[in-house]
Parts: C-alpha cells; sequence; structure tokens
C-alpha cells in the first residue's frame, strides 16, 4: 500500500528530521524509540546532509517564486501484510529502485525505512521535476509529476515491478483500487486506529 504528500519549502526541512528521527520529541505516538536502531537509509551517500542535497539540486533547477510551490514530495509504501518478514529488505530494495528509475535518483532527497512504527514502511522524498521548455532546462512541478495518471498507474506499475523482481506479494487492495491507487498518510493511520477499536470491541464479548 502506498501513499503520496507534497510539501512546500517552508515544511521540507522539518520533514525531513522527523524522518530522519532527528526530531527530540516526535508528535508520532506510534514509534517506538528502543527499534530506532533498526531503521535504515537507502539513499545514496552524498556527503552531506540531505537537506542540504535538497537546497544544491533544487539550485539546479527553475522553480516559480511561490510559497504555495510544493517543491519536495514523498511517497510511503508499507510492506504489504502478506509479504513474509524476511523478503522486506528485498521489497524495499526494489521499490526503492522503482521510484528511483521513475522520478531519477538524482531527484532523491532521502529514503528510509522504518521499523520502529507498528508496519515496516518506506519514506521515499524527492523533487518532482519536468521538462521546461520555456526556460531550457527542468523545473520543479509536482502537477506534471504527479498527476491523475501517474496516481492511477503507480500502483499497478509497482505491482508489475516487484513480480518481475520475484516478489510476490499484493500491495493493491481493495481500499487501494476504490480509491485510485493512493491514500493520504492521515487516512491510513484513521483506517488503523479504527481497526484496533474494532478489535478492542470484539474482545469485550
Amino acid at each position: 500500500m502506498a501513499s503520496v504528500e507534497k510539501f512546500t519549502a517552508h515544511a521540507v526541512v522539518n520533514q525531513l528530521r522527523h524522518i530522519e528521527r532527528t526530531i527530540a520529541n516526535p508528535a508520532n505516538e506510534d514509534i517506538d524509540s528502543t527499534r530506532r536502531n533498526m531503521n535504515y537509509s537507502l539513499a545514496p551517500d552524498r556527503g552531506m546532509s540531505s537537506y542540504q542535497y535538497f537546497l544544491e539540486r533544487k539550485e539546479e533547477l527553475y522553480c516559480y517564486g511561490r510559497d504555495d510551490v510544493k517543491v519536495m514530495a514523498g511517497w510511503i509504501v508499507t510492506a504489504p501484510k502478506d509479504l513474509p518478514a524476511d523478503q522486506y529488505e528485498a521489497f524495499f530494495q526494489s521499490t526503492y529502485k522503482f521510484l528511483a528509475s521513475r522520478y531519477g535518483e538524482e531527484n532523491c532527497i532521502q529514503a528510509i525505512v522504518h521499523n520502529d512504527e507498528v508496519q515496516p514502511h518506506l519514506h521515499y522524498y524527492f523533487i518532482p521535476t519536468a521538462p521546461d521548455k520555456k526556460h531550457g532546462r527542468e523545473k520543479i512541478c509536482a502537477n506534471d509529476v504527479l498527476n491523475r495518471k501517474e496516481l492511477r498507474n503507480f500502483h499497478p506499475a509497482l505491482q508489475k515491478y516487484l513480480r518481475e523482481q520475484g516478489i510476490d506479494a499484493n500491495i493493491q487492495n481493495g481500499i487501494t483500487k476504490a480509491q485510485g491507487g493512493n491514500r493520504s498518510v492521515r487516512e491510513m493511520k484513521r483506517e488503523r486506529q479504527i481497526e484496533h477499536e474494532r478489535t478492542i470491541e470484539r474482545g469485550r464479548w
């Protein structure tokens, strides 16, 4: 199951700090600090912080000077429930390669696997770039990159790629298909909370 979010320049540094677990007191109650050492990065080691690399790469691109421009996007891909634990690493490595190929590894800002929450998942953050014929280079444009066609095709394309890599796990559940292949992080957490409450309620009978 995958979901995508977009971020303005003002939100980038805090979002990167959140996934890198450098915030002293994170608001996310699902984080188990005793398992933090199990998290790992798949992004290339560029000899600088992810935020420094974001600033450098952004300077190479044309970007509209509005505060509401979404300069970074992030996919969160969760390990499917039917995936054996011994295939988690291969699943995330293959998912990273799929994303890097799709959006350009040079645009990858950070890619971290979180094992310190309920279900292992990959955060893949990147600068969404598209050809800019007017200025003769690339531009930052999340609307061009993450358009309706991309969101509709993302899950089937990832599913096909994973199967080609020998990873046979179902990333498309009923909710994924019904909503066109995309849910927000808030929606996923709300669904998990509802399921938890239902489990508690069933235990009372």
